[in-house]
């Protein structure tokens, strides 16, 4: 069975689903089988697993950190708020009922043995289970029928961490009085305190941490300082729905609905370089944009009153003519020209809509939810691709149909018409959830917007899983830095376990990056630098390469360089080898070759391989300096593989790699007086 650690917070937003991804990196980094798991959600960031079951967004990301397919057993409860007043429950990833807040607390006690068989079925598969909290464990009007703070910690009896968030001030109150505020058998299930979100500098924070330990009698386990990592957030807690900024290039409006859901759908245009994605809630913040974005949402036709009361319907329309407009599943519904809800399942009646789409939509009890593939009709050619598959999923109530004069777009694998589209292709809809995440479409339609507009769009984008990863490895080094990660694993496992820090349970050293060395007078050193980052980039992996003492001439550039995934980096332009240069420019060298060392060590941590070829022979040479070199590898990213070539490599840096590979020369044509010949050794 798994051992189980908790992540709780002073109050929501505090960082409670940052730092439990972090710790589901950490631990699988450390060689662990490690599940996310919270016990009820309240979200409208929405996941459809691969069996079609519904989880929130959080734990499909958490899940992700792990590097495992996210199951409805990381998330039994799952409440999506269609009023002030009310959800819809959703149980093991099914629509359980739509109740109002009172009638959902007197219940939910009733749903406990739900929770717990779903933490015992990801206990029985794991070693390691994250579990995260909601909102404060403080909520003592509350605390009866609890079953997602102290009441799942004593189910899963689990330790826990208690986040608490400087930046918006009173993080001491917060921290002391959320301890306080609970019976003592609960305040002893605190291993420590996690102070998120700090800027400054922390010699400044001490005094008030150790006057916290002494008040609380818990450890303060570290100080997370506030970095911008880009990993999916929490519904309307989110920062990015506060962006508001304009900036050249497009500029693409996301429409912000007060009942806004799954509005990560849009987050890959913040990776595209000469994109601005904005949020808006107000006619006079629309603008002239290339693009409006329509999002999903829990309440389609209170969303449409919204959209008419506030301006914004007849700004979008207006927009239209000239702009293009997308809507994704209810932003879909909302481009129609009728929605009807005779059952009452959203709102009740009938409704217009915003008229762009020839479609009206019938909302119906039945709930369409799944992962689905289609492809794009190839007679469209719509953004110049021909027959593209896509893949999303759906969740929502209701059928959208043509009323004569829509395109239909998309056709599913099960034969069902996805999305419509107007003729000339400028304004289209879908239900998928994700479709965005196809990379030759968002592109595609990306690169469309910039040559209407005049702009060049940039040849190499980075891959969205590329993205994701070197973010979830940055938050995970982020984790490892700031937390007393020993303390932790003691809470976890008390002292019995044997554990190796930053090199796994026991023996593994799965998801480690470590550090080669392959050196020797033979020939093969750059060849077996080349193939490896080959092999690497073929795996999906990101390289940064460099050579030192070496014109950017060397034939293997060539091919290096066109593939995806691998930056080569140019270095410095060499007019004389090395033993025809005095010492001045031997120490221009010395210094150029310190200084790019530097700036490769600080570029690799969005990388998962740096290879710097001929370094070692550089230091040989006494033109690196090779202390500086040992203590970026001693503080590199825990998970960047560093290879290094050249001849003559010291003890010192012998002891700080993993490989050591030694091409031994016994026979070379150089011998014969044969030179260097393009394309295989230059």
């Amino acid at each position: 069975m798994a051992k189980a650690i908790m992540v709780q917070g002073t109050m929501s937003n505090s960082g409670k689903t940052f730092v439990t991804a972090g710790l589901c990196r950490v631990f699988k980094q450390d060689g662990y089988k490690v599940a996310p798991f919270k016990s009820q959600n309240m979200a409208l960031n929405s996941y459809i697993t691969k069996e079609g079951l519904e989880i929130g967004r959080a734990q499909a990301m958490q899940a992700e950190a792990a590097m495992i397919e996210p199951t409805h057993w990381m998330n039994p409860i799952l409440l999506k708020p269609t009023s002030n007043m009310g959800s819809q429950v959703i149980v093991n990833g099914e629509v359980y009922d739509n109740l109002s807040a009172q009638d959902y607390y007197k219940m939910k006690d009733n749903l406990a043995p739900e929770v717990m068989k779903a933490f015992r079925h990801l206990s029985e598969e794991n070693d390691i289970i994250v579990i995260e909290g909601a909102g404060s464990p403080a909520e003592i009007n509350l605390a009866e029928n609890d079953i997602v703070n102290m009441g799942m910690a004593k189910m899963a009896d689990a330790p826990v961490i208690l986040v608490a968030d400087i930046d918006r001030g009173g993080v001491f109150a917060s921290a002391y009085g959320t301890i306080k505020l609970l019976p003592v058998d609960e305040q002893e299930r605190f291993c420590g305190i996690v102070i998120n979100k700090f800027r400054g500098d922390v010699d400044i924070l001490k005094p008030g941490l150790a006057m916290l330990e002494e008040l609380t009698g818990k450890p303060v386990l570290g100080v997370v300082p506030m970095e911008k990592i880009d990993v999916d957030d929490e519904d309307s807690l989110s920062d990015r729905l506060n962006q508001k900024t304009i900036t050249e290039g497009i500029d693409v409006a996301v429409i912000r609905l007060p009942h806004i859901s799954n509005f990560t759908d849009f987050s890959v245009f913040e990776l595209i370089d000469g994109v601005s994605l904005r949020y808006v809630t107000d006619k006079k913040e629309l603008g002239d944009p290339d693009l409006i974005l329509l999002p999903g949402t829990k309440n389609t036709m209170g969303d449409m009153e919204w959209l008419i009361e506030s301006g914004l319907e007849g700004a979008i329309i207006r927009a239209a003519r000239t702009t293009r407009v997308i809507g994704i599943c209810g932003g879909f519904q909302l481009l129609g020209k009728e929605m009807h809800d005779p059952d009452g399942v959203e709102h009740g009646g009938t409704m217009r809509g915003l008229g762009l789409l020839d479609t009206k939509t019938v909302f119906k009890e039945a709930k369409t939810r799944t992962r689905i593939n289609g492809h794009i009709a190839e007679e469209h050619n719509i953004y110049g691709l021909e027959n593209l598959s896509v893949e999303g999923y759906e969740i929502h109530m209701g059928v959208t149909e043509n009323l004569g004069e829509a395109i239909p777009m998309i056709t599913l694998e099960d034969g069902r018409t996805d999305a419509y589209m107007t003729k000339n292709g400028r304004i289209w809809g879908s239900y998928l959830h994700g479709i965005f995440d196809n990379e030759d479409l968002v592109f595609a339609l990306v690169q469309d917007i910039m040559k209407e507009k005049g702009i060049n769009p940039a040849e190499n984008h980075l891959s969205i899983a590329e993205y994701k990863e070197i973010q979830y490895n940055k938050l995970a080094d982020l984790i490892r830095n700031s937390l007393d990660m020993d303390a932790v694993y003691k809470a976890l496992f008390g002292e019995k376990e044997e554990v190796v820090r930053c090199g796994g349970k026991k023996d593994d050293t799965s998801g480690k990056g470590l550090v080669h060395i392959y050196c020797g007078d033979g020939k093969g050193k750059t060849t077996t630098s080349v193939g490896l980052t080959v092999r690497a980039a073929g795996s999906g992996k990101k390289v940064l390469f460099y050579q030192f003492l070496k014109n950017n001439s060397s034939s293997e550039r060539s091919i290096l360089e066109k593939q995806p995934g691998i930056n080569v980096v140019s270095g410095k332009e060499l007019q004389k080898f090395t033993f025809q240069m005095n010492e001045e420019e031997l120490k221009e060298l010395r210094d150029y070759n310190n200084e790019m060392l530097d700036k490769l060590f600080e570029m690799a941590k969005d990388y998962d391989m740096l290879v710097l070829d001929e370094s070692v022979y550089s230091i040989d040479k006494d033109l690196l300096d090779e202390a500086k070199l040992i203590e970026h590898l001693e503080k590199k990213p825990f998970a960047l593989e560093v290879v290094l070539s050249g001849r003559n490599p010291s003890e010192r840096l012998i002891d700080h790699a993993d490989y050591v590979s030694e091409i031994r020369k016994v026979k070379h044509p150089f011998d014969q007086g044969i030179s260097s010949r393009i394309g295989i050794e230059m």
